[in-house]
């Protein structure tokens, strides 16, 4: 029942990590009131952000934000190497929240090896071991709560803080505290036991109403870093797979996997187990506006619903990441409802084990 996913917590989230996520609004406001991340020399004309996983997010997210304000060209690099078409003239931008992520370490070594300029963002690690031997790194020390996904907002306010007085970006102080202020009321929005009082419980449920769910994320360039945030965050949190897409390129493609569902012999299994779920803003473009409806009425033609993922506030910075804290909340109540730990990830431990003893990264830069 959904009134009861509270009672689940304390069996299953053994570490509290729903502890993390309630956290945000206080994490959010201290991390942007009492940072003092650098000031920058030089100009540079383009910012490319080197980070995986719940710290690469803070690129995808800072990347949109740049989009809606046509504001500089930044762009995200998640692997190993970094490609040679970047210059002196690109400021690199690692984020490693653990502080000892291999592939962010790898790239930053071969920047630094080619004289560019780097700033970097983490709780300590090898990453600050690294600043610490080269005065062209300048590091900024952040704070990491039980995992680098449920510590978002204390790399992601801090960097924010960073580009603005930079003048990377043009996000006014009111915009950046309502953003805080509709964390806060997201929060409690989720702490409502109801799932028609609760959006975040509400998608949990959806998503998880059968043994073998598929979400479909279906966000605009607008929300893409929110489907994506989304998509991992099931992964980690739920144990699920999941899948994520973007207006208009999914109307080329994606929607077509809706006429397999109209036939009678796939109708019944395909709708019960594929999930949509639309990631819109109010003030979207007509454009954008149009195709989310068009997609609408396809989905009602297979007997399926077109989910909508809550936002609040009124800038886009407001609205995008009470978007991603909410549909956050959503994978952790998935989790409970699924009965799995949301902070246990047995595969990324695995791997990192294996990496380890293959390619040991990490001891080249201890």
């Amino acid at each position: 029942m959904p009134d009861s996913v509270f009672n689940l917590i304390s069996k299953i989230d053994k570490s509290n990590l729903k502890e993390d996520f309630d956290s945000w609004p206080a994490l959010a406001k201290s991390s942007w009131e009492e940072s003092q991340p650098p000031q920058l020399d030089r100009s540079y004309s383009s910012i490319l952000f080197v980070g995986m996983g719940g710290s690469g997010m803070i690129g995808e997210v800072i990347a949109d934000i740049a989009l809606e304000q046509e504001a500089g060209r930044i762009e995200v690099l998640k692997d190993y190497h970094l490609p040679r078409f970047f210059t002196s003239d690109t400021l690199v931008v690692g984020v490693s929240c653990s502080g000892t992520t291999e592939e962010t370490l790898s790239v930053l070594n071969e920047a630094n090896k080619r004289r560019l300029d780097i700033c970097t963002f983490g709780s300590g690690g090898l990453l600050e071991k690294m600043s610490q031997t080269n005065p062209r790194i300048k590091f900024t020390k952040t704070k990491m709560l039980k995992v680098p996904r449920s510590s978002f907002p204390a790399i992601f306010y801090v960097v924010l803080k960073f580009l603005i007085q930079n003048g990377y970006l043009k996000t006014s102080e009111d915009h950046v505290l309502n953003s805080i202020d509709c964390l806060s009321r997201a929060r409690d929005l989720c702490a409502k036991p109801i799932a028609k009082q609760n959006k975040a419980l509400e998608i949990a449920l959806d998503v998880t109403e059968t043994k073998v769910t598929l979400p479909l994320i279906y966000s605009s360039r607008r929300t893409r870093a929110c489907g994506m945030r989304f998509r991992q965050s099931l992964n980690e949190n739920a144990k699920m797979h999941a899948f994520d897409a973007q207006i208009p390129e999914l109307c080329h493609n994606d929607i077509v996997g809706w006429d397999y569902s109209k036939t009678a012999k796939a109708k019944k299994a395909y709708v019960s187990n594929a999930v949509p779920l639309a990631l819109k803003l109010e003030d979207d473009p007509i454009e954008v506006r149009t195709r989310f409806q068009i997609l609408e009425d396809i989905l009602k033609k297979a007997k399926s619903e077109l989910l909508q993922a809550p936002a609040l506030g009124t800038s886009y910075v407001s609205r995008i990441i009470s978007m991603l804290y909410l549909l956050d909340y959503a994978s952790y109540f998935a989790a409970i409802f699924r009965g799995v730990d949301p902070i246990e990830t047995p595969s990324i431990v695995l791997l990192k084990d294996e990496l380890k003893t293959r390619l040991n990264y990490l001891g080249r830069f201890a």
